[in-house]
């Protein structure tokens, strides 16, 4: 009987700690594992309430209600950047499931090559304890530059009279070789943006040039005679995409007298070819939507 009853106890010892750990359900994904630096990485975080009761996520004096561990080689912590940002209280109902992505690149220091772990906690003050996803890894490379120029903002622009540097890199996602566009300030470094353009075929190198405004514009081979046609500002805003056709010969881009831009050889289709950042990157700013999440 002394033995029925120490083995209950542990059974309901375990039972317990399982309730618990499941009280609050957090996961995290990212949908690329691959990344070149400075590039955005987004991470969707999904929380499922599981207390059995509504609840509050909200910060305390010690803790933050959302936060990531992000470890690099080495098990070295990645620290954020910005030890004391403050996120509005979530409520979350009973049973209810909530999601949001941020770009990681914007909250943490992930400014070097190599391998991250990466996972997310949520802190739920009401039972004064944190609740991790899996983790999950991602890999920071950089990619091999194929075209490089300077140009400066004109005036009437933020940072007018400023130098900004823009590339085109090539870099290997999945099986899938893409085209990235990066701005930086010639002067301090800073990074305006990097971001994918679209798919790059073998031995088709990228036609870019500039127009009197300094916009900067690529057109590139995506498909079987298929082509498109990004603009981007002298301050790093993706400013769209255009679809064209060359069913006879290969499109090249002209300036014209005025210092505008033209296509010659190619046929400008009625659909946009389809917007890379359309979507704006999160920021830890941003109100969690409290979404049911899909």
């Amino acid at each position: 009987m002394k033995h029925f009853r120490l083995l209950l106890l542990v059974l309901c010892s375990l039972a317990a700690a399982a309730t618990a750990r499941a009280q609050i359900s957090v996961s995290i994904s990212i949908k690329e594992r691959f990344h070149i630096l400075h590039e955005p990485i987004v991470a969707t975080v999904v929380v499922t309430n599981q207390t059995g009761r509504d609840i509050t996520l909200s910060d305390t004096a010690q803790f933050q209600w959302f936060a990531f561990r992000i470890t690099s080689e080495g098990d070295r912590v990645v620290p954020p950047r910005d030890l004391r940002y403050q996120l509005p209280p979530l409520p979350i109902k009973s049973g209810e499931t909530v999601k949001r992505s941020v770009d990681l690149h914007q909250l943490y220091e992930l400014g070097e090559f190599g391998t991250y772990r990466i996972q997310a906690n949520i802190y739920f003050s009401g039972l004064d304890k944190f609740f991790s996803s899996r983790p999950t890894h991602v890999e920071i490379t950089d990619g091999r530059t194929i075209w490089r120029k300077t140009a400066g903002v004109p005036e009437g622009q933020p940072g007018a009279g400023q130098l900004r540097v823009f590339s085109l890199l090539s870099h290997q996602r999945g099986e899938v070789n893409t085209l990235y566009v990066r701005v930086v300030d010639k002067d301090d470094g800073s990074i305006y943006c990097t971001f994918p353009i679209g798919r790059l075929l073998d031995g088709v190198p990228p036609q870019a040039e500039f127009d009197s405004a300094n916009n900067l514009y690529i057109l590139q081979l995506i498909g079987n005679r298929a082509y498109v046609l990004t603009k981007i500002t002298p301050n790093g805003q993706f400013a769209g995409q255009t679809n064209y056709s060359a069913p006879k010969t290969r499109p090249t881009l002209r300036k014209t007298s005025d210092g505008a831009l033209q296509i010659i050889g190619g046929r400008r289709e009625t659909a946009l070819a389809q917007n890379p950042v359309a979507e704006p990157v999160p920021k830890l700013s941003d109100r969690p939507p409290g979404l049911p999440a899909n």
